[in-house]
């Protein structure tokens, strides 16, 4: 009775065939309809015969078991066969499935050995061709380059290596799984083919740091010798000219041309220091902190050459005082001379071997003989500039020597006292006992003075010195 409306027939059709039936729309209160509308869709898409009669089945008590069971055999004959066809094309499905997905996993092992291959290849050759650095900073650029790729796209390769040969193993594992044979990449993208290439680069990367480390190497130690080469020898002709100045020929002008000529070779010597700095801060700017070809820096190079300076032009003025002295045939001493050549030195501020006007006054101002305070001193340093320059704008050193013999020789003229009472008055027209004082006479001598210079008129206290040397003429 469960067939009689007809839905058993619908459901069985819609559980094979879903697309010839909408069973969620049936109800069960149309009886005849579902069963027409199972025999023809049997009928018209099975190739089910009509064996049975819908109105028949609806208004019979009940439908005969012999009827229904040779009609729903029909069903079973067609519906068995057509599950054999759906298991075939399974089957079939999940082969070309299998096949299909192989073929893909081939083509992408291939595609990626061939790119993994390429590059390996490509960077083997750029690590034997590639230049090492002509200097510091390029060279370690190259071996901090040569650091990054270990770390970045080696590692990426060697990952990429991994899951090639992974991906091999499972291709050959899915063909095993379908009974195919075994997988025979192209030449040279076997697993063993692209470790050959990866250990060509790994050599090629071993043979690539030691020729940037020697490089280095090479680089650092031209770097100590561009410094070590001229601060050696810029030291050892620094010694030679320091023994120079123990030398003394014996005639005054003799070693006088002697040590200028010295002086010349250290002063061109000199001319070297700049380039000695640039290759030590060259040094500086390679970290270089020893340097086994020298023991000589910058510093003490030039510290050394500024005290041999000092000393060979104190030799040359001590000379030069000397040679002056006995040109005056004076009393002077060497000594003394020396330090007139170094006064004259000193206010030549033209550097032209004679004094200005300024600069003479500025030497007298300097070496006390007069003070700068142009309060009745100019026409005191204005006869005595005139007297020593005789009558010329400047002073030449044998006028300055002769000048500074007159008030430091022994000899005593009336100039030298009219200069030296003019001195110990600060310019003024009288003397005090407190200037006498002040210019460290003792007392007997100042008792003297006091008994010899007449009194000066309207000054109490006061001496007329000028009076007194007047009646020295």
């Amino acid at each position: 009775m469960s067939w009689q409306d007809g839905l058993a027939f619908c459901a069985i059709i819609h559980r094979h065939r879903p697309d010839l039936i909408d069973y969620h729309k049936l109800t069960g209160e149309d009886k005849l309809g579902n069963l027409n509308l199972a025999f023809d869709v049997a009928q018209k898409h099975l190739d089910i015969p009509r064996l049975l009669d819908a109105e028949d089945i609806v208004n019979m008590p009940r439908p005969d078991e012999r009827s229904i069971m040779t009609y729903v055999a029909e069903f079973y004959r067609v519906f068995s066969s057509l599950d054999k066809v759906e298991t075939a094309g399974r089957r079939v499905a999940k082969y070309v499935n299998s096949v299909k997905t192989i073929s893909e996993m081939k083509h992408d092992y291939e595609a990626r050995t061939r790119a993994l291959n390429n590059a390996v290849t490509q960077k083997t050759s750029n690590l034997h061709s590639d230049p090492l650095g002509e200097d510091y900073h390029t060279a370690k650029s190259e071996i901090t380059a040569l650091k990054t790729y270990k770390r970045t796209e080696r590692r990426q390769w060697i990952t990429e290596q991994a899951d090639l040969v992974t991906l091999f193993g499972n291709i050959q594992a899915k063909l095993k799984a379908v009974n195919q044979p075994a997988y025979q990449p192209p030449a040279g993208l076997f697993p063993i083919d692209v470790e050959k290439n990866v250990e060509t680069l790994r050599q090629a990367e071993i043979s690539r740091r030691k020729a940037l480390n020697e490089n280095l190497r090479n680089i650092l130690d031209n770097l100590r010798k561009a410094f070590a080469t001229p601060a050696n020898a810029f030291y050892d002709h620094l010694q030679q000219l320091k023994l120079a100045l123990a030398q003394d020929t014996g005639d005054l002008k003799a070693t006088l041309s002697f040590y200028q000529g010295k002086y010349s070779d250290l002063k061109n010597l000199g001319a070297q220091l700049p380039q000695i700095q640039g290759a030590e801060l060259q040094c500086d700017a390679a970290n270089i902190d020893e340097n086994e070809f020298t023991d000589h820096t910058y510093d003490d190079l030039a510290f050394e050459f500024e005290q041999l300076n000092k000393n060979y032009s104190k030799k040359i003025t001590f000379i030069e005082s000397q040679i002056a002295a006995a040109e005056q045939s004076s009393k002077i001493s060497p000594e003394q001379m020396a330090e007139f050549k170094e006064s004259f030195h000193h206010f030549d501020s033209q550097k032209n071997g004679r004094l200005s006007k300024l600069d003479f006054k500025s030497a007298l101002s300097g070496l006390g003989i007069i003070e700068l305070d142009f309060e009745g001193g100019n026409a005191v340093f204005n006869s005595i500039f005139d007297r020593v320059s005789h009558g010329s704008d400047s002073v030449a050193f044998d006028q300055f020597v002769e000048y500074m013999t007159s008030i430091t020789a022994d000899t005593i003229n009336v100039e030298q006292l009219k200069d030296s009472f003019t001195t110990l008055a600060g310019n003024k027209d009288h003397l005090t006992v407190q200037d006498m004082k002040v210019g460290q006479l003792n007392e007997s001598q100042i008792e003297y003075l006091t008994q010899i210079l007449p009194p000066k008129a309207g000054i109490s206290g006061g001496y007329d010195y000028k009076a007194y040397l007047a009646t020295l003429h």
